[in-house]
């Protein structure tokens, strides 16, 4: 079927496949899906039946874009798939993780969607140079938890959040660990690190967004290292950092990190553990604060304008536009 004409003026009618599918409150993403859409559906991936779900909706809502959000195999079929594309509508599957090798449910769903969508670069070429459509689309944060008013929980002047899940789970695993234990033995009463699988954690407060938020405004520093060094690729985390405002972000560099944020203005990079441990050095010196708090003002002001879950959908309705 072709897909009819369509008034790109108007909001479009929007139907979200996925896993951030949460009952109220609404989450950001929900929230932002809601604002940019003239009607918003959802159907968590969970459910039982899910395709013949997905089908029915689709096929009674008859929506302009279908949001896919899935990053496990057996849960949206090849046959969903191609049914829902018979509606007329665009079709993205997103994932805003990084799963190497590219796994082979992307391909075969990407044979019957418009776009697989990635939050790096690197996957996007890959995807690309095998035949298959693909773009970047930035993941986002939620403002409303990461921003430098609400409370506090007092922390050591620097933090780390990420778990540890052994030394050879993900690529850069054993950089993190090595990581911690540097910082452990050189800032042994400056430096906590919260997630799991830690042998001295200082607790576990990524378990929940709003704490986490509570932490990141009780610290000074705050490190960025994520599980993959791809191009255009961090976790969320370091999003989370500059939005709350209140801590610098030392962020681990990656492949096209400037493209996004410059070093000394919106945060500072660093390479090696050497670098690391200096810019903690200099940040926890009184005589640097003002620069200090000049940088995370200027990280927050950009990650609140450019990397909220509003910017997101926003950027994917360009992209169903565009496409």
């Amino acid at each position: 079927m072709g897909r009819p004409v369509i008034n790109l003026n108007k909001k479009p009618r929007i139907l979200h496949i996925g896993m951030c599918v949460n009952p109220p409150p609404l989450n950001g993403l929900q929230r932002a899906f809601i604002k940019h859409s003239s009607e918003y559906v959802e159907l968590h991936c969970g459910e039982n039946d899910v395709n013949a779900k997905a089908i029915r909706l689709a096929q009674n809502m008859k929506p302009d874009i279908i949001f896919i959000q899935v990053q496990a195999s057996n849960i949206i079929s090849e046959y969903t798939a191609y049914h829902l594309k018979q509606t007329g509508a665009f079709i993205v599957n997103y994932t805003g993780d990084v799963r190497c090798p590219i796994p082979q449910f992307y391909y075969d769903l990407g044979k019957y969607i418009d776009y697989t969508l990635f939050s790096n670069m690197t996957d996007v070429l890959e995807m690309q140079e095998k035949g298959c459509r693909a773009e970047y689309l930035e993941i986002g944060i939620d403002e409303t938890i990461y921003n430098p008013t609400g409370d506090v929980i007092p922390c050591k002047p620097i933090v780390f959040f990420g778990n540890n899940y052994g030394a050879g789970y993900f690529p850069m695993s054993e950089f993190r660990i090595n990581m911690v234990s540097y910082l452990k033995t050189r800032f042994p009463n400056e430096f906590a690190v919260f997630g799991n699988g830690w042998l001295n954690a200082d607790g576990n407060l990524n378990a929940s967004q709003h704490e986490e938020a509570k932490a990141y405004r009780g610290t000074k520093i705050a490190i960025n290292v994520s599980h993959f060094e791809y191009i255009k690729y961090s976790s969320d985390r370091l999003l989370r950092i500059l939005g709350t405002g209140t801590a610098i972000c030392l962020a681990k560099w990656y492949p096209s990190i400037e493209d996004d944020f410059k070093d000394g203005v919106h945060l500072r990079t660093w390479n090696t553990l050497e670098e690391l441990e200096n810019l903690c050095i200099h940040y926890m010196n009184p005589e640097n604060e003002s620069e200090r708090i000049k940088i995370a003002n200027a990280g927050m002001e950009l990650a609140h304008e450019k990397f909220t879950f509003n910017c997101m959908i926003e950027n994917l309705i360009e992209i169903y536009k565009k496409k």
